[in-house]
Formats: C-alpha cells, sequence, structure tokens
C-alpha cells in the first residue's frame, strides 16, 4: 500500500514538471503568431504595345514623287557629264550605275542583263571596250500566292545618241543630252520605283522595272528581254507578263506637237478602263497614253501579246538634237505623268483578274525607230514651223 503510494506521488511530480515546463513555454493568454511568408512575386505587367506602324496607302505612296527630286535626277542624266548616254560608252555605263543605286536604295532587288550591240557613234576620243551593253532590272516580289507569278513591267529607255552623228537630225558631231529622249522616262521610272517599294507589303503581283539600253539602236534592250525573259523566278517566260507600260519622252506635258492618239481597247479593253477612269483625275491620260506605233520599247512586248501602255507627250523640234536639253522641261508635267503612271500601274498590279489582251485589234508592230532622219514626213510639216519651242 504504502508502495502504490510512493508511485502514485511519482507519477504526480512527472505530471507537474511536464506542465510546467509548458506554461514556461507557452505563458497563459499568449497569442502565437505565425512568421510572415515573403511576398509572392507578382507578375510583370507587359509593357505597352507600340502603336502600329502606319502602312503607307497608295494615295500617300504617289505623293512621293516629288517633282524636285525628278528634277534633280534628269538633270543629272542629261548633263555634259554623261555624253549623251550612247550605249556601250562611259555615260551610258555611269547612268546604269546611278540607276542601279537609285533602286537599291529603295531595298529593290536589282540585276544587269547584258547584250551585244555592234559599235555606233564612237565618240571624239573613238572609245573602245563598246561591243556590248545592259538594262537594269529591278523588281519587288509579289504577296499573293498565286498572283506573284504573274509580271507586271514598267520600262523606259535609258540610252541616247552620245555625240552624234548617227540618229542625229542635223549630223552634228555634239553630245546630245536626251532630256525629253529619254531622261524624262527614266526618271519617271526611278520615282514610280519609289513608291511601289513604299507598298511592297501589298502589291499582289510581282512588278519589274527595266531601264533598257540600246533603244535607240533598234529596241535592242526590250527585245533581249523578251527573248530572254528572267520572270516568274524559277519558270521564267512571257506569258506570265501580264502588262508592260513604257515611258518614254515624258517631258513635254502640253508642249509637245503631236500627242498620242488614244484608240478604244488599244491592247486591251481591260486597261483602257483603267485609263478612262484616271482620266478624271489626270485629264491628259487619253492623250499621252496608247498602244502606239513601233519605235518603242512596248512594241516587244506588244508583239508577244502583251497589253501595253504607252506613254508619250509629244514629238518637238528638239528631238535628236544637241538641243534636248534640262532647262526645255515641263517638270511639273513630267510629275503629273509620273504620278498617273504609278496609279495605272498600280491598279493593273492589284485587280483581281489580269488584263486581257485584245486580239481584234492587234497588228504588228514594226521595229523600225525612225531615229529623227531629216526624211521623215512629221518633221518638216509645216506646224513646226510655226510653233515656238
Amino acid at each position: 500500500m504504502q508502495t502504490i503510494h510512493r508511485i502514485l506521488i511519482l507519477v504526480a511530480v512527472c505530471l507537474a514538471v511536464a506542465i510546467g515546463g509548458v506554461l514556461l513555454i507557452s505563458p497563459p493568454n499568449e497569442v502565437v503568431v505565425e512568421k510572415p511568408k515573403p511576398p509572392v512575386e507578382q507578375p510583370k505587367l507587359p509593357e505597352a504595345i507600340p502603336p502600329d506602324v502606319h502602312r503607307m496607302t497608295p494615295g500617300e505612296a504617289v505623293l512621293t514623287i516629288k517633282e524636285d527630286k525628278i528634277k534633280e535626277d534628269l538633270q543629272y542624266l542629261a548633263s555634259d557629264e554623261l555624253e549623251g548616254r550612247m550605249s556601250g560608252k562611259k555615260g551610258n555605263v555611269v547612268a546604269a550605275e546611278f540607276i542601279k543605286e537609285e533602286l537599291e536604295k529603295c531595298n529593290i532587288d536589282t540585276v544587269y542583263q547584258k547584250f551585244a550591240i555592234r559599235r555606233t557613234n564612237p565618240g571624239p576620243k573613238n572609245e573602245i571596250g563598246d561591243d556590248f551593253t545592259q538594262n537594269i532590272i529591278g523588281w519587288i516580289d509579289g504577296n499573293d500566292p498565286i498572283l506573284k507569278n504573274e509580271i507586271i513591267v514598267i520600262g523606259a529607255h535609258m540610252d541616247h545618241i552620245g555625240y552624234g552623228p548617227s540618229m542625229s537630225r542635223t549630223r552634228q558631231i555634239a553630245i546630245h543630252p536626251g532630256a525629253d529622249d529619254n531622261a524624262s522616262g527614266t526618271v519617271a521610272l526611278l520615282a514610280i520605283a519609289k513608291a511601289f517599294a513604299c507598298l511592297k507589303d501589298q502589291n499582289l503581283r510581282t512588278v519589274v522595272f527595266q531601264a533598257y539600253s540600246a533603244e535607240e539602236m533598234g529596241l535592242i534592250g526590250s527585245r533581249h528581254y523578251c527573248q530572254n525573259p528572267i520572270f516568274p523566278k524559277g519558270n521564267p517566260n512571257l506569258r506570265s507578263h501580264k502588262f508592260m507600260m513604257n515611258m518614254d519622252m515624258v517631258g513635254y506635258l502640253g508642249k509637245g506637237y503631236y500627242y498620242a492618239t488614244f484608240h478604244g481597247g488599244d491592247s486591251s479593253i481591260d486597261v483602257t478602263e483603267i485609263i478612262n477612269e484616271l482620266n478624271d483625275k489626270y485629264s491628259f491620260a487619253r492623250k499621252v497614253t496608247s498602244r502606239g506605233g513601233g519605235g518603242s520599247d512596248h512594241a516587244a512586248f506588244y508583239n508577244r501579246r502583251v497589253p501595253v501602255a504607252f506613254l508619250h507627250t509629244g514629238l518637238h523640234r528638239n528631238y535628236h538634237l544637241p538641243s534636248d536639253t534640262s532647262d526645255k522641261i515641263n517638270y511639273e508635267g513630267l510629275t503629273q505623268v509620273a504620278r498617273y503612271g504609278f496609279e495605272l500601274a498600280w491598279r493593273v498590279c492589284q485587280s483581281t483578274d489580269a488584263p486581257r489582251f485584245n486580239e481584234a485589234t492587234f497588228k504588228v508592230m514594226e521595229y523600225t525607230h525612225d531615229h529623227g532622219h531629216p526624211d521623215v514626213p512629221y518633221f518638216i510639216h509645216s506646224y513646226h514651223k510655226d510653233k515656238e519651242e
């Protein structure tokens, strides 16, 4: 009994010690507060999305064709430094380099297309190495997966006749600057290319810019391309070329003695409809646009049944003479013609259906170039005698 009593006392003491330890650790009425957890890192909000880069419209792109740039480029191409840009000669080579560089400034891919020519107008220093020349070709690939294989060509010849005397109306040996023939068409080509470059993520069809050499020798450059096309890529052929716009002598708007005759239908009824619509905005459209006769680079395409439009502001007394200088150009008019040309080509480029060739009016164009020979009738017509420059 005494033993049991002692055991109970011992148990009681142990419990008292245990309870006392607990009380020391956690005094009565003390609230146990959990240690605060570190704050959860909040995800970073995305930075403000920058506004969309402005996508230029065709109406804005056409306004990039500016008179001051056109004038600057034409004055250079028609300067004495380029010595009349005779095919195969130094001035022609320098002009070709300039054209290529101007296209590349617009991020347009370029290539030369070399071909053989015969020696003509050697110049006062009897230059050698003139047995070849080359076209300058730039392009903007189309963005439609199907229509990108359809080709729109915008062309102009960049050569002239150098010092003469061959192809000069007076057989005079002197620099023939060729300001209107055809520095005017060349600078219009460059201006239009720049406008297209502003829309290069929007064009449906592939647009090819071609500056031809050796046009004055008989349309050799454009004929060479038609015989040796390089588009579409991977399957080059003329059948895929759906339209060609040619600009030759477009610097005398309102000053030329002869306007291109506009015939209903021309090479394509579809192109004619676009010209008619644009004539409301550019009142000269019908006067300066035609299927035209042979004698310029559109003929090579037309004879292969490619619809064409020939932009031309008329002949004048300075044609193929040393007096075809840059001071006689109507720069405001040239700027308007270039803008019209851009809008015409853009409309064709973006049309749902490619323009149809008008077989009903087809007649083979002659490739003969009159070269301004004195015996060509329209150069001795009376209206040349009674009109001022």
